[in-house]
């Protein structure tokens, strides 16, 4: 079983273990109406602050630890503004410079503030025997990841999304997620800049699964013809397995196109749109793109609603 290591938090060439490939951030919903694919965990875990990772408790992520004594911090929120800590501003300066001399590719030891989360809770009912995926939306600047006694994973990359598979280990009851998170990382030789230094699980956290056929990263272009006279609708789809769509551009409550097609793999699929209303600062013209996922016999797994506007920019000759 693979262990957590601390020595790759100070190593630059490893900013992940285990992350789930980067997507994009469309949302489906379910097609009866009932709500998405997610269930939040924001909330008030248990949490405890260290001045650094060697005075840190190490066996906090096991389910036998004892962390009733803990206190309590929001989720999401920086940990410099729940009274641990201390929000620091710095611009033209490490925020470690005066208080310990490291050179690149070593972080500050004796005092990088480290946060120990535990959250205790059960499966959602409706996510039972389906693919459960954690995604963390921000985590300030790097983080390790358990869940019931296993190492799951690790991340940096603070100001975007962070999301690891859980489906072996997820338990219908009694899950204890845990979360280390550390102020400087070796990301942070790159992240520091002309802001306020904070740290923590600063954005939303949340469960999802999908359905059989699931659209697991999608690109939309919508381009407009040289004489903005016609336009071309580009979609590209990465299905999870094979089956069918259906798509709709609507204008208000009128269809400006629909298709059906069937969805064998990575697809793109092109189409002309005439006379397109052209989206501007000054006229923001959107229409809306409706895709119904489905089984190949036609059964409707998910929806997928997107804004999407019709805009030309380009550089000519220099």
């Amino acid at each position: 079983m693979q262990k957590f290591l601390y020595e790759i938090v100070r190593n630059p060439e490893i900013f992940e273990e285990n992350r789930l490939p980067a997507h994009s951030d469309h949302r489906a919903v379910k097609p009866c109406g009932s709500g998405d694919f997610r269930h939040l965990l924001n909330g008030r875990w248990k949490f405890c602050f260290a001045n650094n990772y060697e005075s840190a408790p190490k066996d906090f992520f096991m389910k036998s630890f004892d962390v009733s004594g803990w206190d309590t911090i929001p989720v999401p929120a920086h940990i410099q503004l729940c009274g641990y800590d201390a929000p620091q501003y710095a611009n033209v300066q490490y925020a470690w410079d005066g208080h310990e001399e490291i050179d690149p590719g070593e972080i500050p030891t004796h005092y990088n503030p480290t946060g120990c989360y535990v959250l205790d809770f059960d499966l959602p009912e409706d996510f039972s025997g389906k693919p459960v995926i954690i995604s963390f939306q921000g985590v300030e600047t790097g983080f390790a990841l358990w869940l019931n006694d296993r190492y799951i994973g690790y991340s940096e990359d603070s100001f975007t999304p962070s999301e690891f598979d859980l489906t072996p280990w997820i338990l219908k009851e009694n899950n204890r997620l845990a979360v280390m998170v550390f102020k400087w990382t070796a990301g942070s030789w790159c992240e520091d800049q002309d802001f306020f230094s904070f740290s923590g699980i600063f954005r939303d956290v949340f469960l999802y699964t999908y359905p059989e056929v699931h659209i697991r990263d999608m690109g939309v272009r919508a381009i407009p013809d040289e004489d903005f006279k016609s336009a071309e609708l580009t979609l590209s789809l990465f299905p999870t397995k094979a089956g069918r769509i259906r798509v709709r551009l609507m204008d208000g409550e009128k269809a400006v196109l629909e298709d059906e097609q069937a969805l064998s793999g990575d697809s793109v699929f092109k189409y002309r749109v005439d006379a397109p209303k052209l989206w501007s600062a000054e006229s923001p013209n959107l229409y809306e793109l409706i895709i119904e996922v489905c089984t190949e016999g036609g059964e409707c797994t998910e929806i997928i609603h997107e804004n999407v506007g019709f805009r030309k920019f380009e550089l000519k000759n220099g």
